[in-house]
């Protein structure tokens, strides 16, 4: 064991404080370098405008801004009580139609999930998380009517496609 005591102080005696060459060539290269940033311009100060209002808030929602419901029994609600599917909890935009089937009289779709499953819908059944059902089933496309809430405690219709072709959706 003392060997090794030994061996490592002769191995560290060898090491110096001497640095000079390092510090030499730094100084050269710091002369040498040359710099080449552009300065940035200041940035634009912020002017900030007041508002001028022109009649009502735009933050807050009057209550009289449908005059022709009289209370929320005159709009229509759907049902709450839905069965819920993969197909039902997908948003349509994550849906691909990929083909079409007949049988008989009947024409079903193939919709694929993002998680690669693909399915077989047909007029009436439902589709996203909207209460979206599907209405026609051609053999490109399938058309669906979604059901989406106004904010005002309404629900209003809005139709979607789902297309073999991107570009048609």
């Amino acid at each position: 064991m003392r060997h090794y005591v030994y061996i490592l102080l002769a191995l560290l005696s060898g090491c110096h404080d001497d640095n000079t060459d390092i510090e030499q060539f730094m100084r050269q290269a710091k002369s040498q370098a040359e710099v080449s940033a552009t300065q940035i311009p200041p940035a634009p100060t912020y002017q900030p405008l007041a508002f001028a209002s022109r009649g009502r808030d735009p933050f807050f929602l009057e209550p009289d801004s449908r005059p022709h419901l009289t209370a929320m029994e005159d709009c229509w609600q759907p049902a709450s009580g839905r069965q819920t599917s993969p197909l039902t909890v997908v948003p349509l935009d994550q849906l691909k139609m990929t083909g079409s089937l007949t049988k008989g009289e009947q024409r079903q779709a193939l919709i694929t999930l993002p998680s690669g499953l693909v399915r077989k819908v047909k007029r009436g059944d439902r589709l996203g998380p909207h209460h979206g059902r599907v209405i026609q089933v051609a053999p490109n496309q399938v058309r669906i009517k979604q059901l989406l809430p106004d904010g005002l405690g309404c629900w209003q219709p809005r139709f979607m496609t789902l297309s073999t072709h991107p570009s048609v959706s």
